[in-house]
């Protein structure tokens, strides 16, 4: 095949697309749907996933998690306690340099006359090496508050806006369940401000906590390894530990963040990949309407071809024109495709609050998917337009 037998190809295949205008947008529809639900689906499930792995990454890469069953998993009836944990901690900081004891629940907090219901939680003054304390104004509880149970709090964005007119709350008295609680801080804003976002949350020392709810049992830790590259080694050596002590290894879970950005990641990029799938199931039926087209083409300009090879035209000269004419239908309706799941997929991301994170692997495939579809589905109409005999042809009304 020589290079100017393909540019005339190419310039006969141009000027037939531009002759049939509207056609020509039809054939291309599929494909352009097709590479466009790709880019889009694509680009939202890479968005999620890392708007997710974010979210996650900004806990702390070196955060470790201890969940223990209040009634036991699997048949186990037993509990870690907190002497046992902090022992732990002792024992082994050449692996985790903080753990935080954790208590959650919901308190009716009322504020003067009014009342919610708000989301409740307890640590340790070492939660704030562990994790972000998002605390806007005032400070985090302290040793002290936590050695001699000071019912003192810090409260979320919501509270201060709806009881406190958005003026700083800090020395003021909320009740938790009827018992007053001095406020030493405030958060930042995390949600919509609304009661029924995260931002309708307090916070009060886990001694405290124990007191106020009569809850001798905590069946949640936090841990922070020393180092991330130790922390797969502290995840086996707590889940050791508890299991000696409990004598069983169900009844509790150990995570890492970091585990749990590889189980997410690994979720996401299946469902994405799955999504990517079905959403290229379109291309395929694009490239069904190629053929379709095509062969009408051929139906069409029988005549034309019988004279093409009446003046000379090889078998291969018309094969090759059909075969161009199809990938260029292809390749602009994979062009204008990916333009179209840019803006649309941008939109939508916009809509829901996520980053668009189209890769350029993924279009690239979309692209030549869209490619490979379109010469392929040009086959059958090419060879029945290469193998016309051109008396028959030019005899064709």
């Amino acid at each position: 095949m020589n290079l100017s037998k393909l540019s005339q190809s190419f310039k006969m295949s141009v000027k037939s697309i531009l002759g049939n205008k509207g056609r020509s947008a039809l054939t291309m529809l599929g494909i352009i749907i097709g590479v466009a639900s790709v880019i889009i689906l694509t680009g939202i499930g890479n968005g999620a996933t890392s708007s997710i792995t974010d979210s996650l990454s900004s806990l702390g890469t070196k955060n470790i998690t201890v969940s223990m069953s209040r009634g036991g998993w699997g048949g186990s009836t037993r509990t870690i306690s907190l002497s046992d944990m902090q022992k732990f901690l002792e024992e082994n900081e050449d692996l985790v340099e903080a753990m935080s004891p954790a208590i959650s629940s919901s308190v009716l907090l009322k504020c003067g006359n009014e009342n919610t219901t708000s989301m409740f939680s307890a640590y340790d003054a070492s939660y704030a090496e562990i994790k972000d304390t998002n605390v806007e104004t005032g400070r985090f509880i302290s040793e002290f508050d936590v050695k001699n149970r000071s019912y003192v709090c810090i409260v979320g964005s919501y509270i201060v806006k709806e009881y406190f007119g958005g003026a700083s709350p800090l020395g003021q008295t909320v009740k938790l369940n009827g018992t007053p609680f001095k406020i030493i801080g405030t958060y930042k804003e995390l949600g919509d401000s609304s009661e029924s976002s995260s931002d309708n949350a307090v916070t009060v020392p886990y001694t405290t906590a124990m007191r106020f709810l009569k809850n001798k049992n905590i069946t949640t830790f936090y841990f922070n390894a020393k180092s991330e590259d130790v922390v797969d080694i502290a995840v086996s050596e707590i889940k050791a530990y508890i299991t000696k002590k409990l004598g069983t290894d169900s009844g509790f879970s150990v995570l890492s963040v970091a585990e749990m950005l590889d189980t997410i990641n690994e979720i996401m990029g299946t469902l994405t990949a799955m999504l990517a799938g079905i959403a290229a199931i379109s291309l395929i039926v694009g490239g069904i309407g190629i053929m379709n087209i095509m062969t009408v083409s051929v139906s069409e300009r029988t005549r034309e071809i019988g004279i093409r090879k009446a003046i000379g035209a090889r078998t291969t000269d018309i094969l090759l024109q059909f075969l161009v004419e199809s990938a260029i239908l292809s390749s602009m309706g994979g062009i204008v495709g990916i333009f179209v799941g840019f803006i649309l997929g941008s939109i939508v991301c916009k809509l829901i609050n996520i980053q668009f994170v189209a890769q350029f692997n993924m279009i690239l495939l979309a692209f030549g998917f869209s490619l490979f579809i379109g010469v392929f589905f040009g086959i059958a109409p090419a060879k029945k337009a290469a193998k016309l005999h051109p008396i028959d042809a030019l005899r064709s009304e």
